[in-house]
């Protein structure tokens, strides 16, 4: 019984090589389809990189005010006349950052450089977003847009000529427009858009396109599209010693990107240059009424003492 063992082990052995080779040959009989698998993989992966928009990560190295590391005199001079806790309260980086991140200065940048509007050409497959490309301009109020019930959306067929025709669609309603010249303006319930070349064209005619150009624009409202950017935004600082921090912002544009984080840094320069004046104007009230106060109760003195 016991010499048995090694020849079962043996032909068990002999059995499982014998499997393993039927199976490498069933897999060669069908090898046109593991060949036909990888070339489609391949084709998939190259029509998605063309499709697929890529997004880039634009950073940049800033300087934070930090009050409680000297950035700001006046507030320190306040804290020492006992007011600090009336008109400012010194503010960490945190704050700071807080501050930058929050969507009311972001919704300044978005109105300022109008990205509430965005432009795509249609022409291009697939259609590609046209940054302070367009030849044609789109004009709304932010404050107008604001109100918008949904996205308004444009599409504009503009000839070589310079005939625009236009097609908005906002909310439940429809527009269709031609316009033989530009610049011009179209009254709608939901505000009055404008339309006008862009100031480098002539007669819409850019390098490389001498037909119809066929332009898609699409009108958000600037709250929600400050949203986005914030989501998009980060800032973080370099270290926990340091009032530098580094921003960054994913988007589809680098150019874009660029003019976003510099605009955002002069509207935060100009928020902080307008506390400073406020700071200031505060400490130059408080000493002026301390001053008007003094004179008041050296004059008393006086008076009783030459009575």
């Amino acid at each position: 019984m016991k010499e048995e063992l090694p020849n079962e082990k043996l032909r068990e052995a002999e059995d499982m090589e014998i499997d393993i080779k039927e199976l490498l040959f069933k897999c060669l009989i069908h090898w046109p389809w593991f060949v036909g698998t990888v070339v489609a993989c391949l084709i998939a992966a190259y029509v998605y990189l063309y499709v697929a928009t890529p997004v880039y990560n634009i950073s940049a190295t800033v300087l934070i005010k930090d009050d409680k590391k000297g950035g700001n005199s006046g507030s320190a001079d306040l804290e020492n006349l006992g007011l600090g806790g009336v008109i400012t309260s010194a503010q960490s980086i945190d704050n700071e950052i807080e501050v930058l991140r929050s969507k009311t200065i972001l919704k300044e940048v978005v109105n300022n450089l109008e990205l509430y509007i965005t432009y795509y050409d249609e022409d291009e497959f697939p259609e590609k977003e046209l940054y302070q490309t367009s030849p044609v301009i789109v004009n709304l109020t932010a404050q107008e847009a604001d109100k918008l019930p949904g996205s308004a959306l444009l599409a504009m067929k503009l000839s070589p000529e310079g005939v625009l025709d236009v097609n908005l669609k906002v909310g439940l309603n429809e527009y269709n427009q031609r316009f033989e010249k530009l610049p011009a303006v179209l009254p709608t319930d939901a505000g009055t858009f404008g339309f006008a070349l862009k100031d480098s064209l002539s007669g819409g005619q850019m390098e490389g396109y001498k037909g119809e150009r066929h332009i898609r624009a699409v009108v958000s409202r600037p709250f929600g599209v400050a949203k986005g950017y914030q989501g998009a935004l980060s800032i973080a600082p370099t270290s926990r010693t340091t009032s530098v921090a580094v921003v960054s912002l994913m988007n589809t544009n680098i150019q874009r990107a660029r003019d976003f984080i510099n605009k955002l840094m002069e509207m935060y320069n100009r928020n902080t240059n307008n506390d400073k004046n406020e700071v200031a104007e505060k400490t130059r009230e408080f000493i002026n009424e301390r001053i008007k106060i003094i004179d008041e109760e050296l004059g008393s003195t006086e008076d009783k003492l030459e009575a």
